[in-house]
């Protein structure tokens, strides 16, 4: 029984990766908006446009119209995994712009090719860009 006990402990406990974002946009390689827990952006390479200024620490996506896009400004460059930063946010909904102003985003994943997993769990708010060259 104590046998059967620990080999239990050991796996709900020791071989969990522990991942707070959410998990299909933390698998994902697709440039995507989560806002509170609802994903209102996903990049279509064949219909948008990705834009990054690194001076101004941000990223800009959209469809080829602009009626669909989001802007995520950030107060420094995303570096390394675990990094927070306070970052705004301006997103379309419907026919109409929204903005979230000085959230704070952890960088969840970074695959040094440029894209970046960003997530707050407590707004279950999030977003993976790429910086471009």
């Amino acid at each position: 029984m104590t046998i059967l006990l620990s080999l239990a402990v050991t796996l709900l406990t020791g071989c969990k990766e522990k991942v707070e974002m959410d998990l299909d946009m933390y698998n994902s390689e697709q440039v995507s908006l989560m806002v509170k827990g609802k994903k209102v952006f996903t990049f279509d390479e064949g219909a948008g446009q990705m834009a990054f200024n690194r001076t101004l620490r941000q990223f800009r996506t959209g469809n080829d119209d602009m009626t669909s896009f989001f802007v995520l400004t950030c107060s420094e460059l995303p570096r390394e995994e675990g990094q927070e930063i306070r970052a705004d946010i301006q997103w379309t909904s419907g026919n109409s712009a929204k903005t979230t102003k000085g959230i704070t985003l952890k960088v969840e994943k970074y695959d040094g090719a440029g894209l970046v997993w960003l997530w707050n769990a407590t707004d279950k708010t999030g977003a993976v860009v790429k910086i471009l060259n």
